[in-house]
C-alpha cells in the first residue's frame, strides 16, 4: 500500500481540531503533496502509525537539524485520538533519533492548544529558552513567525 499517497487526507482530518482552537486558521492551509511525503519515506523520516484494515490513523513527519531529530508535524485521525497513539509516534521519533546517534528530537509547537506544547511536555520535552536555540532553529522560528504564525515555542528533548 502506497501510505504516502494517504497521509494528505491524513493531514487535512488531523488540521480539523485546530477549527475550535485559537488558531482555526490552521485548517486552510492546504496538506503537503503526495511527493513531499514519498521523499520523507524514502529518507527513513517519515513514520505512519496504521489503524484497523492498515490505513494511517497518524504520522510525524521529521528532519535532521543540527545534530536533532525535528518533528515537524505529528498528526492524528481525530477518530483515533485519546488512545496513546500521538504518543507512540513521538517514542518512535525519539527511538530513531537514538538509532541514528542524534542528541536531542526538537519540534516547534503551539503554546496555548492543549494537545501541543502541554502535551508534549508530558512527554519529555522541554521549551527551549531564546538563547538555546540553534542557527536552523532560529529559521524555522523565523518562517513561522513570516507566515503569521503565532503563539509558538520551540522544544527539545535530549536522547
Amino acid at each position: 500500500m502506497d501510505e504516502a499517497g494517504l497521509l494528505p487526507d491524513l493531514e487535512d482530518r488531523a488540521a480539523v481540531l485546530f477549527g475550535d482552537s485559537p488558531h482555526p486558521a490552521v485548517t486552510d492551509h492546504p496538506p503537503h503533496s503526495t511527493d513531499a511525503y514519498r521523499a520523507h519515506v524514502r529518507l527513513g523520516l517519515a513514520f505512519v502509525m496504521a489503524g484497523p484494515g492498515d490505513v494511517p490513523v497518524g504520522f510525524a513527519i521529521c528532519g535532521v537539524l543540527d545534530n536533532a531529530l525535528h518533528l515537524y508535524e505529528l498528526g492524528m485521525d481525530p477518530d483515533h485520538g485519546g488512545k496513546g497513539l500521538g504518543r507512540a509516534l513521538v517514542e518512535t521519533v525519539a527511538a530513531e533519533a537514538k538509532a541514528r546517534g542524534l542528541e536531542a528530537v526538537t519540534l516547534s509547537t503551539f503554546t496555548n492548544v492543549p494537545w501541543n506544547a502541554p502535551f508534549y511536555e508530558t512527554a519529555g520535552f522541554r521549551i527551549l529558552a531564546e538563547t538555546e536555540l540553534t542557527p536552523a532553529l532560529i529559521l524555522v522560528a523565523n518562517h513561522e513567525a513570516e507566515v503569521g504564525l503565532t503563539h509558538r515555542c520551540v522544544m527539545r528533548r535530549d536522547i
